[in-house]
């Protein structure tokens, strides 16, 4: 993997980036948040539907005599226009996001990397006596500390109690 020049950005950065976010948001006319019920209470358009939903758009626009009078057909079609729009703005959003992501990631890793260089560095230095090594590793230790699960729930982890007296 390549090594990467790892800078924070200036505080200016962040504020003009979080600004531009936030005048995108912005610009949105209409925003829905949906919780997972209201979600799964929804039929979503895949692939498939796509391609049927365009061809009734067409086929309502051909024969408007025979759509039921219940079928708004602009709305249907404005729907379908947005739904199209956004969609073409998800590409460049969906790749922002996996790039912000993957940078996260790479700075975490490195970061995380660096930081058990130093652990490890600590403890060698603790066991030749250096001063002062150990309260580093005392400091740091308890990250590796073991735990062990309850007994009957496995997602539950308890930090071991010394039982000596």
């Amino acid at each position: 993997m390549t090594n990467f020049n790892l800078v924070p950005l200036t505080a200016a950065e962040v504020l003009a980036i979080d600004t531009k976010l936030n005048e995108i948001k912005d610009s949105l006319p209409l925003k829905i948040g949906l919780s997972s019920k209201d979600r799964q209470k929804l039929n979503p358009i895949g692939r498939k539907s796509t391609q049927f939903v365009q061809r009734v758009v067409e086929s309502i626009r051909q024969n408007p005599e025979i759509a039921p009078q219940f079928v708004d057909a602009q709305n249907l079609e404005k729907g379908y226009e947005l739904y199209n729009q956004l969609g073409a703005m998800l590409v460049p959003v969906n790749q922002l996001q996996r790039m912000l992501a993957d940078t996260m990631y790479v700075a975490g890793s490195t970061t995380h990397g660096s930081a058990l260089d130093f652990y490890n560095s600590a403890k060698r230095a603790a066991k030749s006596g250096i001063p002062g090594a150990q309260v580093v590793v005392d400091a740091l230790k308890p990250r590796f500390r073991k735990s062990k699960r309850v007994a009957g729930n496995s997602d539950s982890r308890v930090n071991p109690v010394s039982t000596s007296t």
